[in-house]
Order: C-alpha cells, then sequence, then structure tokens
C-alpha cells in the first residue's frame, strides 16, 4: 500500500513539475509578449507625436502659405492696376505725340511760306527792341497816371475833410467821424483833455458823447482846441448819479437828433 502511495505521490509531483514548468513558459511567453506590448505602444505614441508635429507643421506651413498667397494676390492685384494706368499713360502719350506731328506738320506748312532765318532774325530782334520800349514808356505812364489818379484822389479827400471841418466851424459841430478818447480827467474842475484835436475834427463849442460799451454815459462841450489834443467841460447834469468818467473812455461827435 505504501508503494502505491509512493507512486501516486511521485506522480503527483511529475505532473507538478511539469505543470510549473509550463506555467514557467507560458509565464514568460506572456512577460515577452507584455514587453512586446509596451515597445509597440511607445513606439506607436512616438509616431503619433512625430505625426501630430508633422501635422501641425504642416498646419502652419498651410497658414503662412495662405498670408503669402494673400500678399501675391495684393501684389498682382496692384500690378494690374499700375499696368492698366501704364496702358492708359501709353495711349494717352500715343495721341498727344498724333497730335503733336500734326502741329510740326502744320508748323513746318507755315515755315515754307517764311523768310530765311539769316533775314527774319534781325527784324524780330528790332520788333522786339521796339516792343520793350513800347512796353517801357507804357509802364511809366501806367505809373504816372496812377501817381495823378492818387494825387486827385487825396487832393478830393483833403477838400472834403476842410469842407466838413469849415462846416463844423459854421455850425459848432465836431466832424460825424470822430473818434477819440479822454486821456486826463479833473472833476475837481469839472473838465477833462482829450486825446484827439484840431486834426481829428474837434471843433470848439461842439458837443460831444462819452460813450462806454456802446451807450452814451456823458456829454462833454469842447472850451479848446490844438492840433493833437483839445479840452472840454462835463455837462453835469448828463452823468447818471452812480457813473464815474475813466481815462481811456471813448468820445465821439454828439449824434444828430
Amino acid at each position: 500500500m505504501s508503494k502505491i502511495i509512493g507512486i501516486i505521490a511521485a506522480a503527483v509531483l511529475v505532473i507538478a513539475a511539469f505543470v510549473a514548468f509550463k506555467n514557467q513558459q507560458a509565464y514568460g511567453k506572456e512577460i515577452d509578449n507584455f514587453r512586446s506590448a509596451q515597445a509597440l505602444k511607445k513606439d506607436t505614441i512616438q509616431r503619433l507625436e512625430d505625426q501630430q508635429k508633422r501635422f501641425k507643421e504642416a498646419e502652419e506651413s498651410k497658414a503662412n502659405l495662405t498670408l503669402k498667397l494673400v500678399e501675391t494676390g495684393k501684389k498682382l492685384a496692384t500690378a494690374i492696376r499700375d499696368y492698366d494706368d501704364l496702358k492708359k499713360e501709353v495711349s494717352v502719350l500715343k495721341e498727344s505725340h498724333g497730335i503733336k506731328e500734326e502741329q510740326i506738320t502744320a508748323a513746318e506748312d507755315i515755315l515754307k511760306g517764311l523768310p530765311e532765318p539769316d533775314d527774319l532774325i534781325p527784324k524780330l530782334k528790332r520788333l522786339r527792341n521796339q516792343l520793350m520800349e513800347a512796353e517801357e514808356g507804357t509802364a511809366n505812364e501806367e505809373d504816372r497816371v496812377a501817381k495823378l489818379t492818387q494825387r486827385d484822389q487825396d487832393a478830393k479827400q483833403k477838400i472834403q475833410s476842410l469842407s466838413q471841418v469849415i462846416d463844423g466851424y459854421s455850425t459848432g459841430r465836431s466832424l460825424t467821424s470822430l473818434k477819440t478818447s479822454i486821456s486826463a480827467i479833473y472833476n475837481g474842475w469839472g473838465f477833462v483833455i482829450l486825446a484827439g484835436g484840431d486834426n481829428e475834427g474837434v471843433v470848439p463849442g461842439s458837443m460831444l458823447d462819452v460813450v462806454r460799451a456802446g451807450e452814451v454815459i456823458a456829454k462833454l462841450k469842447v472850451t479848446a482846441v490844438e492840433a493833437g489834443r483839445s479840452a472840454a467841460d462835463i455837462v453835469i447834469d448828463s452823468i447818471p448819479a452812480d457813473t464815474m468818467l475813466r481815462a481811456g473812455d471813448e468820445v465821439v461827435a454828439e449824434e444828430k437828433l
């Protein structure tokens, strides 16, 4: 009985050893398969990354090419436009050239009936000298006429001014064009000094208006007149109680009622 058990035990050990050997082979094979799969996975990932990199580079290259195509299109459009402009200029030049050729032909026809240059040049020189002399004489006459005209206008203006002054003296009124100002005020004495006199058209005994901000604030009566200044009394009842005359106030001839 013990022999049978030993045989069975030996058989079990042999079977176990055989199974272990087979399992060891299978395990080694699985390890190899796993390592191969890992290597394949790594290689696949690397190729995928390389492919993605190439794809990205291709996209960038495509974008750059698109930009270059746009720029090239713009340059082409500009070149076409310039070409069209040049064609127009050439057409215009051709037309102008044709017109000039016609003009040259017409000028040649005219020149055929003219004298020879050796005969014509001295005549032209004489005519040019005569023309220059005539132009110079005309300019002198025009200048003389302009000066005489200005003198006439000045004389008329002076006569008009003198007439106004004479009328002012006869009527006791200063020139309507008078525009001067107060240069000094003597309130204690009740008079002012004006910056204008006889030269500006101030007439002794005439009434004047003192104007401030476009309104008459007082009246003056001229008492003395010199060439460049005059004196005038302040008409007291013409000044409002709250108003004071100031140096620089504008003075004009009294407005006619």
